[in-house]
């Protein structure tokens, strides 16, 4: 069995964990390797529609009434091509508004990517962003994955449209049109962040939209190598949550032995390479140390950006709990207000 194959199975996958996960995971490799195939197994070029949407754009939302009552979440649509969007011709997600929303002040927006067979209603439920929305007065949207054409389960095509198609990155961009054709967005404090799949496609925005996206918070992300690679437009803040022991993801990524099509790199490469992008200082300084966490950032970055790391000792595939006493959440959006785009 090819590595390509055991690549795209892994990243079917990656928003699970635990033995369901394994399961998952050995049952496909198994048929990969008694000769199923899919569209998804195949590598070709990367050929993205988003590179003339990658700019600073004016939210025309302020002074018009929101069609989402303050206080409360909805799911709204807008429209994609369906050559890029496995044949649908709109797409969904999921806005929560805080109660002190006024529609001529311009309001940071978080956007937050769930794992591979996550949803937009369950994130909106289950993530703790909502609550912290209401709390600090800003918008978060749950973006809604595509159905995965072998499993069905949802997942992002975070390495650019090799998946059937999916243009991922573009589909953002419109539901970012979307979002500030309707509610009074600050366009300058536009953030995303993510678990697993939802963590690799914060990272492709990082890369791909840098001019519209301020700063990324991947958590447990799958960076795989991206076709092109990674060219961000300015350089950009990124604060990145793994653990240790993650072992549908691993710390130390997966050896180009065994997946020489889908290269996954050890975290502090992927890190290195992130400060290495902005202009930081070569040697991170370790800013928290405990036996739970150990929390480092590169200094001396271009134009006031910074990349945080939080490496969690002994974690795994999940979200982390409270980090030296705080939460995670909280955290991300501490990072997300410090680094807003200048």
């Amino acid at each position: 069995m090819t590595g390509a194959r055991i690549g795209a199975i892994r990243k079917l996958f990656s928003g699970y964990s635990g033995l369901w996960a394994s399961i998952m995971l050995g049952c496909c490799i198994f048929l990969a390797g008694s000769g199923f195939s899919s569209p998804l197994l195949a590598r070709p070029a990367s050929h993205s529609n988003s590179a003339l949407a990658n700019r600073l754009t004016a939210s025309q939302g302020c002074g018009h009434a929101s069609p989402v009552t303050p206080g409360t979440s909805a799911d709204q649509t807008f429209a994609v091509n369906p050559a890029e969007a496995l044949d649908q011709h709109t797409r969904l997600y999921r806005v929560h508004i805080p109660s002190a929303y006024h529609n001529n002040l311009p309001t940071p927006l978080v956007l937050y990517l769930h794992g591979a067979g996550g949803t937009a209603a369950g994130e909106d439920r289950n993530s703790g962003f909502t609550a912290l929305a209401e709390q600090d007065n800003f918008i978060v949207v749950y973006g809604q994955g595509l159905p995965d054409a072998i499993t069905g389960q949802t997942f992002w095509a975070d390495v650019g449209p090799i998946d059937y198609g999916i243009d991922d990155v573009h589909a953002v961009n419109l539901m970012l049109d979307d979002l500030q054709n309707k509610f009074c967005i600050d366009p300058h404090r536009i953030f995303a962040t993510g678990f697993s799949s939802g963590g690799g496609m914060s990272n492709m925005l990082s890369c791909r939209l840098a001019n519209r996206i301020a700063a990324v918070a991947p958590v447990s992300g799958n960076f795989y190598t991206i076709p092109g690679g990674c060219h961000p437009s300015r350089p950009i803040s990124v604060l990145n949550i793994h653990g240790t022991a993650d072992a549908l993801l691993p710390y130390n990524g997966f050896s180009p032995d065994l997946d020489p099509s889908w290269p996954l790199p050890p975290i502090p490469q992927w890190l290195q390479e992130w400060a290495g992008r902005d202009g930081c200082n070569p040697a991170p300084q370790v800013f928290l140390h405990t036996p739970q966490v150990m929390g480092e950032q590169w200094t001396g970055c271009q134009d006031g950006t910074a990349i945080v790391h939080y490496r969690i000792e002994g974690g795994g595939h999940s979200w982390p709990g409270p980090l030296a006493g705080r939460p995670f959440q909280a955290i991300i959006w501490n990072f997300f207000q410090a680094h807003p785009i200048p």
